[in-house]
């Protein structure tokens, strides 16, 4: 999955490169302080996340996030990293000249991987991803920062909060 994840993204940044004359398209990388828990037990894999995205003008935009467990976590021996994939659209409102909160909402998958001895074991699931978050424009890039429910359901909860450098095209 994470060959899959980072051919994708790859793909996504080629792809973002050629939407630079479309005037609200953006590409951003970041990383994501993430939380598997499951109320019995809690991971927190450290994550490596990139978005892409279109605003259509100040208010609503579109766009995609991929992540993965660039530091993973271990509990009872176990390494465990979590992948993550969210389609989103973006609801925006503007703050000042150059900044602007706003909330998420969008299918997501969220993937587990325990891995010990040789051995790994992989599951997966979707839900309706939300989130909100605070972006504001610097000199050439663009900061954004933001809390994310990946995943609620059956009594686990997959959070993240997550910080991102990007630019505007």
């Amino acid at each position: 999955m994470k060959k899959s994840l980072l051919l994708a993204s790859i793909l996504l940044l080629s792809i973002s490169a050629q939407l630079r004359a479309a005037e609200g398209a953006y590409a951003m990388v970041g990383g994501g302080l993430l939380t598997f828990d499951d109320g019995v037990d809690e991971i927190e894999p450290k994550q490596l996340l990139g978005r892409i995205g279109y605003n259509f003008n100040n208010y609503i935009g579109v766009g995609f996030e991929g992540g993965f467990s660039l530091i993973e976590d271990e509990l009872f021996g176990v390494d465990f990293d979590v992948t993550t994939t969210f389609f989103y659209v973006r609801g925006s409102i503007p703050v000042g000249g150059k900044s602007s909160v706003y909330a998420l909402i969008g299918p997501t998958n969220v993937d587990l991987t325990g891995s010990v001895g040789g051995f790994s074991i992989t599951g997966d699931d979707n839900d309706t991803g939300t989130g909100f978050g605070f972006e504001t424009q610097l000199e050439t890039l663009s900061f954004s920062v933001d809390y994310i429910t990946y995943f609620d359901d059956d009594g686990v909860d997959v959070n993240s909060i997550n910080f991102s450098l990007g630019s505007y095209f």
